[in-house]
């Protein structure tokens, strides 16, 4: 276990280029608002919300969606900082908003109202070097995807949403092969932690939800010539969903062992678009997307039994340049994708009523250059 370590700015993902980010300061204050202006749409209490961080623009967009798929800004959105936004998650009640940079993580209160409001004055309320961060489903704790590739950050969420080092801070690990830390994901079953790192494969974790334990498991690594670049865990802890690039690329699947060990469903990829980048499943979870950064669009499967995948007829279907970043929304009815060269920035999907899982577009929105990564509401 290795103490909670201060962040190291560094280049990850190979989506954000943040050349000349290092800062060596620590809390200093986000430059947007602090729940008080800069809205075009005003606050809402939908309570189901959308939010996107713009790499190229330094920003994350607040965005409440209706019940019929429209989309408005929130009050106090956008939120604007001195570096790229690296990751983006909300609390598991709806009340909290976080967001991590490559040093530091600030945090907001989401009003009954939708307002986005800073805590701590609008200084970070936590260092963290974050590749991703996301939230334990009992909503304790905030796991961080160090950006350095070699260790778990973990904070204990207070209840207004704070953040407080974990025991230990977290975990440090080694690595074999390149490491270029991608996602993080959580068990539904809040049992063990996996991380995506590109050519390296994934990592497994245990973790005690009670104490706040991470035990390092496991790394699997891909075959050669290929990056493991998105995961998605099924709602019973079963299976894991793997977006996959390079040689011979697309989804795979794999099912998911107690001590933490890969077992392929089939010994088929199942062919997706160029560049696989993102991937999640629908709420239900009879269907899985991939979001295909390269060709401009998302193809789509129903999840038969034994996690069997059966392609959705009209599939691929269209989306924003370099789709880069899926989520699927707190009702279940609609699947949301964030563009890194936009045209649109962010699409909203809804289902097709006569094709079983087919995606048809309900809304778009400009939210700021480079959109790079969704996070939704609970």
């Amino acid at each position: 276990m290795l103490p909670f370590r201060r962040a190291v700015p560094l280049l990850i993902s190979g989506l954000l280029l943040l050349s000349g980010c290092g800062t060596g300061k620590f809390f200093t204050p986000e430059n947007g608002n602090s729940g008080g202006g800069g809205n075009s749409g005003g606050g809402t209490n939908s309570g189901n919300y959308l939010f996107v961080a713009n790499a190229g623009a330094n920003t994350v967009s607040g965005l409440s969606i209706s019940s019929s798929g429209t989309l408005s800004t929130l009050k106090g959105s956008p939120l604007t900082y001195s570096f790229p936004p690296t990751a983006v998650t909300v609390s598991r009640d709806n009340k909290y908003v976080w967001v991590g940079t490559v040093s530091q993580i600030f945090g907001y209160t989401i009003g009954s109202d939708g307002t986005l409001s800073s805590m701590n004055s609008g200084n970070a309320i936590a260092n963290a070097n974050c590749a991703d961060m996301q939230t334990t489903p009992d909503g304790k704790w905030l796991i961080v995807l160090d950006g350095s590739g070699n260790a778990l950050d973990l904070f204990s969420i207070g209840s207004d949403g704070s953040l407080s080092i974990g025991p230990s801070g977290g975990i440090g690990f080694t690595v074999s092969g390149t490491v270029v830390p991608k996602q993080l994901r959580i068990a539904p079953s809040g049992g063990f932690v996996i991380a995506a790192m590109g050519t390296a494969g994934e990592l497994f974790f245990s973790f005690n939800t009670t104490t706040g334990a991470l035990q390092y498991l496991t790394q699997t690594a891909p075959p050669s010539f290929t990056s493991d670049n998105a995961i998605a865990i099924d709602s019973t802890s079963s299976y894991l969903y793997e977006a996959r690039s390079g040689t011979n690329p697309g989804l795979v699947v794999n099912t998911i062992t107690a001590a933490g060990i890969l077992t392929p469903t089939t010994s088929t990829t199942y062919t997706a678009g160029s560049q696989p980048y993102s991937v999640v499943l629908d709420k239900t979870g009879k269907y899985v997307y991939v979001a295909n950064r390269g060709d401009n669009n998302i193809s789509g499967w129903s999840i038969d039994a034994n996690a069997k995948l059966t392609a959705i007829s009209g599939s691929p279907f269209a989306s924003g340049v370099a789709v880069t970043s899926l989520g699927a929304d707190s009702t279940g009815k609609y699947i949301a994708a964030a563009a890194y060269s936009g045209s649109p920035d962010v699409t909203l999907y809804g289902f097709d009523t006569t094709t079983a899982g087919k995606l048809t577009s309900a809304a778009t929105s400009a939210s700021g250059t480079n959109a790079s990564i969704v996070a939704l509401s609970y």
